[in-house]
């Protein structure tokens, strides 16, 4: 950093003086190696998309930036630990969307006592017929008893199932039907409620780091994954199975937690133009969990034999500690620089650009020591409640951005997961196309993010899908295997995963910057709360009345779709709110000279930039 007085200009080879200046007129200018930072913390705050979870410092690092910048910010070593982080999502996927097979219900009915055989669901001869005629009622509940004062009505103890598309699942081992239909959705209730613990798992990777969160999280997976299926392969009875199987979800929910850490992982490791393409990596990953998992099933048919091939999947992950570095950025913010210039050197040894001029890195890596010398200020979740509802703008603006994505995720997982069960045909095939739809979606999202504004395509996206929701029950009695039905939950899926996507982007963009990872993060916790209604809200449609459930997720759809008319536009701001007050003022537009002025503001030697760009104009103009 170099100092110079007012009304005279810094050489470029100043570092920290400038001859007779008065302590009064004393101002700062910024050192060879750092003159564009200014510039350049203004470019990624104009362009950058914060993604959720990310690194809960506030300050920005301009050191570390430069210095990934020398050694690559998106080469080789990216793409690697882009590889290897994507196939770790996968296991979420996998975990989330097992449900989906492993706790599916065939369609069954009443066991009945046969003289001669045993009783089969496909066992339909005429004299079978007509027995199952005169002694069940509505088949799949109930059955008569012959007694001495004649028939009695009474509910069924055991039941056959339809094993044609569906062999084993947790529904035909444990006999969970009828009034015992609504303990399954209690197991992804738990799931669900586990992932919440996301507050908890981001807490613990800024205090104890990226890599060793993620380690401690795979060996708690792989720990009861093992566990798990030992105790379902002893002779417990089903009900202390199901107990158990229930508590293995909430914590496999906890563990699914890598997810957004690794997201962080991701976006710390690469350029600001790269960190939309982080996420979308994870997207694709997590897709082709979703895929990978119904392969499975599909060829065993077996709901513990799949369960046991996800407990081997999750297996090499633990050797991740070695394969997987810690994030640069956090071990300079939490000055472990030793370990931070390792992580660098060796990023750049992979991408073949190691760190050759000793002398710019060496300032670079004084500059980086002077920054995390300065207390950083870190923001508790108490701190942004406070902050944030003090202010009755941002106020109104959260309960908004609470409300939506509480929407999306529980019409997401209610649509998502309860789209095979319109029809008892091609449970597979439907669930492939449903992984389509929400691949379009995801592209549909990216275009839209890239091409247009926030607000109004989340409208249509939201309104199109509320409209795609109240035709399942309108139309599913039309047509063959309920064809249009199944047409419409797909259109849903699209336009939800969409709509998912943009409201993650419109979040991050909407939170002041000093208190954003923090804000996404309590935003990811309220979500879970639509999450873990969707499982118990879909049942609905089997056991009250079809409709109410997609009467449900239609109408708080339209509601969230009412509810972004009231959040301001945030893609056309030129950079991204870094206070609450200027939050407040992220719905007013803000012409040229306001960002002349923040580009100002943000410039600490504006002398050397100006001739900095007119030596790249000149450059420029050579070239052409």
């Amino acid at each position: 950093m170099t100092f110079k007085t007012k009304g005279e200009t810094c050489s470029k080879t100043q570092i920290y003086t400038c001859k007779s200046n008065p302590l009064s007129n004393i101002e700062m200018s910024v050192p060879d190696n750092s003159r564009r930072h200014s510039l350049l913390d203004l470019f990624q705050r104009t362009n950058t998309q914060d993604q959720p979870n990310a690194s809960s410092t506030p300050a920005k690092l301009k050191a570390i930036d430069q210095l990934l910048e020398n050694v690559g910010s998106f080469g080789r070593y990216q793409k690697i630990q882009f590889f290897l982080v994507g196939l770790l999502a996968v296991v979420p996927a996998m975990t989330a969307f097992s449900y989906v097979f492993i706790a599916a219900t065939p369609d069954h009915r009443c066991q009945v006592n046969l003289t001669n055989d045993t009783d089969s669901f496909d066992k339909w001869t005429p004299v079978h017929e007509q027995f199952l005629s005169n002694n069940i009622k509505e088949r799949r509940c109930f059955i008569y008893e012959i007694t001495s004062q004649g028939k009695q009505l009474k509910k069924c103890s055991n039941w056959v199932f339809n094993q044609t598309y569906y062999g084993t699942t947790i529904s035909t081992d444990w006999n969970l039907v009828c009034d015992q239909l609504h303990l399954k959705g209690i197991t992804q209730n738990a799931y669900i409620i586990g992932t919440s613990g996301s507050l908890l798992s981001g807490i613990m990777s800024d205090k104890f780091g990226r890599r060793t969160t993620m380690f401690w999280l795979i060996l708690l997976l792989a720990v009861v994954f093992n566990f798990t299926q030992l105790f379902m392969h002893s002779n417990m009875s089903p009900m202390n199975k199901l107990i158990i199987f229930t508590l293995s979800r909430l914590l496999t929910g906890f563990a699914q937690t890598t997810y957004s850490i690794s997201l962080v992982l991701l976006l710390e490791m690469t350029s600001a133009k790269r960190r939309v393409l982080a996420s979308n990596i994870l997207s694709y990953f997590y897709t082709l969990g979703e895929l990978l998992i119904m392969g499975i099933y599909y060829f065993t048919r077996d709901w513990a034999m799949t369960m046991w091939i996800l407990t081997v999947y999750v297996m090499p992950f633990l050797f991740y500690y070695c394969c997987v570095p810690e994030s640069a950025r956090w071990l300079a913010t939490t000055r472990q620089l030793r370990q931070a210039r390792k992580v660098l050197e060796r990023i750049g040894l992979i991408n073949g650009r190691e760190l050759n001029n000793v002398d710019r890195n060496k300032r670079l890596f004084d500059a980086l020591e002077r920054e995390t010398r300065i207390p950083q200020k870190r923001y508790s979740y108490t701190n942004v409640l406070i902050s944030l509802f003090q202010s009755s703008v941002m106020r109104r603006r959260c309960l908004i951005i609470f409300y939506i994505m509480m929407t999306n995720l529980m019409v997401y997982l209610g649509i998502g997961m309860g789209i095979t069960s319109l029809t008892s045909n091609w449970p597979y095939e439907i669930f492939l196309y449903s992984i389509f739809a929400e691949l379009v979606g995801v592209c549909l999202c990216q275009f839209c993010a890239t091409k247009f504004d926030r607000k109004y395509p989340l409208i249509i996206f939201f309104l199109l899908c509320s409209l795609s929701i109240v035709i399942i029950p309108t139309v599913h009695d039309i047509g063959r295997d309920h064809l249009f039905s199944i047409a419409a939950a797909l259109f849903a899926k699209l336009f939800i995963s969409a709509a998912q996507g943009l409201s993650w982007i419109y979040t991050s963009e909407t939170f002041p910057t000093t208190i954003r990872s923090t804000g996404v993060g309590l935003t990811v916790g309220i979500a879970r709360i639509g999450g873990v209604w969707a499982p118990q809200i879909s049942l609905l449609a089997q056991s009250v009345w079809f409709p109410l459930p997609y009467i449900i997720f239609s109408f708080a759809t339209f509601i969230a779709a009412i509810c972004a008319l009231f959040l301001p536009e945030t893609r056309t701001k030129p950079a991204l709110p870094d206070t609450v007050q200027q939050a407040e003022r992220s719905g007013e537009p803000i012409d040229d000279t306001e960002l002349k002025i923040r580009t100002k503001k943000l410039s600490i030697c504006p002398e050397i930039e100006e001739e900095e760009e007119e030596e790249t104009s000149l450059k420029d103009h050579s070239i052409a």
